[in-house]
C-alpha cells in the first residue's frame, strides 16, 4: 500500500494505491491542510509514503508534521540524472522541479514513447519525452495566473468569466480566448518542433488541475490523465521497493 502526495504550488493532492489500483484520491489548498490530515485518519496505514514538494519550506514542515504519525518509510522525490527508465538532460539534474520529474516518469510508465507532457497547474510545464529521454521543456504562467496577472497589471480588465471564441466581441471573451490561445499556441509550436527533431508526431499527455479545461483546445493525439504526478510517484515508490 503506497500513499503518494503531490504538494504543488497551490494545492496538495494525494492518492492511496494498493499495487493494482488507486483506492482513494483527495486534494486541498495549502491553507486547508487540516483536510489532508482528516483524510489520513480515514485511510488504511500505508506501507510506504512517497511525496514531492514544490510549495516551499513552510509546506514542507507542515507535511512532515502531518506524516509524523506513521512509522513507515517516507521518501521525498527530487529529480535525478536517471530514474525509472527516464534520463534527465538538465545541466544540473536536481534543478528540475520534482513535480515535473514525477510527471515525466508517470508518462513513461503509461507507455509514452514520443510525447509532450503538459501539466496545467499554477504554472504550465511542457516537457519533451522521447524514448525515455527528457529532452527539455518550458514553463508558462498557468491559466488562472494569466487572468490574475492581467487583472493586477491593468486598470480596466476584470477577471470575469468568458467563453472561448476565435474572434471575441467582448472583453471577458477576449481574456478567456487570449489565455487559451497563448497556451494552445505554445503547445502546438513545441509539438511541431519535437516532431521535426524526432521525425515522429508526438502524443500529448495532459494533466493538472486545469488540464480538462485546456485539453479541448490542444492538438491530437492527446491523453488526459487525472494526476500524472501521482502516477509517477507511485512508479518511483514501486521501483524503490523492488
Amino acid at each position: 500500500m503506497i500513499l503518494a502526495i503531490d504538494a504543488g504550488n497551490t494545492r496538495i493532492k494525494w492518492g492511496l494505491h494498493d499495487g493494482q489500483a488507486w483506492l482513494a484520491h483527495g486534494r486541498c489548498m495549502h491553507r486547508e491542510i487540516h483536510e489532508f490530515e482528516c483524510a489520513l485518519d480515514q485511510l488504511p496505514t500505508p506501507q510506504k509514503i512517497v511525496f514531492s514538494n514544490v510549495g516551499g519550506a513552510q509546506l514542507q514542515a507542515a507535511l512532515e508534521h502531518s506524516l509524523a504519525r506513521y512509522a513507515v518509510s517516507v521518501q521525498q522525490v527530487t529529480a535525478r540524472a536517471s530514474q525509472c527508465g527516464v534520463r534527465n538532460v538538465y545541466t544540473t539534474p536536481g534543478q528540475l522541479g520534482a513535480d515535473r520529474w514525477a510527471a515525466l516518469i508517470g508518462a513513461h510508465h503509461l507507455g509514452a514513447a514520443n510525447a509532450l507532457v503538459v501539466n496545467c497547474g499554477t504554472a504550465i510545464t511542457v516537457d519533451a519525452l522521447h524514448q525515455g529521454d527528457f529532452l527539455g521543456g518550458v514553463i508558462l504562467p498557468g491559466y488562472r495566473m494569466m487572468g490574475s496577472m492581467l487583472q493586477q497589471g491593468t486598470a480596466g480588465l476584470a477577471n470575469d468569466p468568458g467563453q472561448f471564441s476565435a474572434w471575441p466581441d467582448n472583453t471577458a471573451d477576449a481574456l478567456e480566448s487570449g489565455r487559451i490561445l497563448a497556451i494552445g499556441g505554445a503547445v502546438a509550436l513545441l509539438r511541431e518542433q519535437l516532431a521535426r527533431l524526432t521525425g515522429d508526431l508526438p502524443e500529448l499527455i495532459v494533466s493538472g488541475g486545469d488540464g480538462a479545461r485546456i485539453a479541448p483546445y490542444l492538438p491530437r493525439p492527446l491523453q488526459l490523465v487525472e494526476n500524472l504526478v501521482l502516477e509517477g510517484l507511485r512508479a518511483i515508490a514501486h521501483e524503490e521497493c523492488l
